[in-house]
């Protein structure tokens, strides 16, 4: 695992659910996971949209799964069209969007995040 920006995560050695659990599950602040795929249009684009969103709600960390590696975590998530991005608050899947946003519905997702 390595960070960027100390905002973004990438599991590129998440090895089991423990990690999962440890780093999303049981996480004190909001997360919010981008399931995504390399071979991805949309993936690619709502990327660096997502990363500057993080940067306005710094008590948010991002964290990117990419299914093709970790086909585990998108079954257990029930993945069916990427990107998906799921927040989860407390341990708790509290929301949720697929595809491309348009700006303003973007916008209504991350402000439902309390900024701490």
């Amino acid at each position: 695992m390595f960070r960027l920006n100390k905002l973004i995560k990438s599991f590129g050695s998440i090895q089991n659910l423990t990690d999962w659990e440890k780093d999303v599950i049981k996480a004190s602040k909001p997360i919010i996971v981008d399931f995504y795929a390399t071979w991805c249009g949309p993936c690619k684009r709502l990327t660096p949209i997502l990363e500057q969103k993080v940067k306005e709600h710094p008590n948010v960390t991002l964290i990117k799964i990419d299914i093709d590696q970790h086909e585990q975590l998108a079954n257990l998530n029930n993945i069916e069209v990427v990107p998906t991005v799921i927040l989860f608050q407390n341990g708790k899947k509290v929301n949720n969007f697929t595809g491309m946003l348009p700006p303003d519905q973007l916008n209504k997702f991350f402000d439902q995040i309390p900024k701490q």
